[in-house]
């Protein structure tokens, strides 16, 4: 219920009937819910970037350093194999395995002309006196390509 609550914010956002309705990241979800807000997220980015900003915000602060600031972060979405995140038909979501704090969930997105299989790593954050950290939050350590299929249509 959660999750559908949080699509539909992301739709409305989408649509322009609603604004900075995204939602933050907070100990309630779980490394699937994550992974979907994220690219959802994505998938429904306008002009704005407000879906990339949603997706940076659920970035671990180990994540941010690397691939951050967020204008540097857009670019690295908008380019390469992330950019089907954003244009993407359709999502076949694996199950996620979690233990001893880490989660994996791969998620093979696709469209038109090609289909990828992307590995989400989420951590569980500790308690930290650091501003940009959500203690007991699930938060993206990396996705890692785990497959590309290019198909001829």
């Amino acid at each position: 219920m959660r999750f559908a609550l949080a699509l539909l914010l992301l739709v409305a956002t989408a649509a322009g009937s609603v604004h900075a309705a995204m939602p933050e990241p907070g100990p309630a979800w779980t490394p699937a819910e994550v992974v979907r807000i994220q690219l959802e997220a994505l998938r429904a980015n306008g002009a704005d970037d407000a879906g990339i900003a949603t997706c940076f915000a659920f970035a671990s602060p180990g994540n941010r350093r690397v691939t951050g600031p967020l204008a540097r972060f857009a670019r690295m979405i908008r380019q390469g194999p992330y950019a089907l995140m954003l244009r993407y038909r359709d999502a076949e979501f694996h199950p996620v395995e979690v233990g001893s704090g880490v989660a994996l969930q791969r998620v093979t997105l696709l469209d038109a002309t090609m289909a990828v299989t992307y590995v989400f790593v989420l951590s569980r954050q500790g308690e930290t006196a650091c501003a940009e950290c959500c203690p007991g939050c699930w938060m993206t350590d990396g996705v890692y390509i785990e497959n590309v299929d290019r198909r001829v249509t």
